[in-house]
């Protein structure tokens, strides 16, 4: 875990974060090396099924409790991965899966061809209200399907709405081609799925200073 932010612990066990652009990386047991990765070549990494190592993170479900104390109307928070790092100096490098909620609720997903560009984004829907000043889970997950022959990506956000545990699906989307016009830039076909894992998953929001965040997770998922 690599949290690349100062926490200062709370009384009540939770961890407060002050820097206003969170980037909290979570690396597998391999960690990240980038002289391990081989190809960026979107295609290659497709068949082969992983970015650096073949214990890189795919099929997943990242998890984190919040509270947002202030902050702009447009915040959202971001879980993502099946990427590495996002560098401007390495673009083919930063792909990612993004599932986002906004502090309004509304909720989407991203998909990230190339970094800093790239994005190709679901339709929003707003299926809770405000997340102001509450503890919330939010939980993205994604995994790999066959659909007629060919590897597709799904991916769901979930949320905890009350801070007790009762988790509800609030939006879902299967990437089977047709999003995303950007893969060609990197090896791949203009709407590249990106099936493939990456070294780093990340934990990010930007615009506040003031949030609390207790019990974040990553772990792998069995799909079968």
């Amino acid at each position: 875990f690599d949290p690349k932010v100062s926490l200062k612990k709370n009384s009540d066990g939770s961890w407060k974060v002050t820097t206003s652009q969170a980037r909290m990386n979570v690396f597998t047991s391999t960690g990240y090396d980038q002289n391990s990765i081989q190809t960026y070549n979107q295609k290659e990494m497709a068949s082969k099924g992983f970015m650096q190592s073949p214990n890189d993170w795919k099929d997943v479900e990242i998890t984190g409790y919040v509270k947002i104390n202030s902050a702009p109307s447009d915040l959202d928070l971001s879980w993502y991965g099946r990427g590495g790092k996002h560098n401007a100096d390495v673009p083919c490098e930063g792909t990612s899966i993004k599932g986002s909620i906004f502090v309004d609720g509304k909720t989407r997903f991203a998909k990230e061809q190339w970094h800093p560009g790239g994005y190709s984004f679901t339709p929003s829907q707003k299926p809770v209200s405000s997340l102001m000043d509450k503890w919330i889970g939010f939980k993205t997950v994604m995994y790999n399907v066959e659909i007629d022959g060919k590897i597709a990506v799904k991916m769901e956000n979930w949320i905890d709405i009350n801070n007790d545990g009762n988790w509800k699906k609030i939006y879902g989307y299967t990437d089977s081609g047709g999003l995303g016009s950007d893969g060609s830039r990197c090896g791949g076909s203009a709407d590249q799925t990106i099936s493939w894992g990456g070294p780093i998953v990340t934990l990010r929001w930007d615009g506040t200073s003031n949030v609390d965040i207790k019990n974040f997770s990553v772990r792998e998922i069995s799909t079968g």
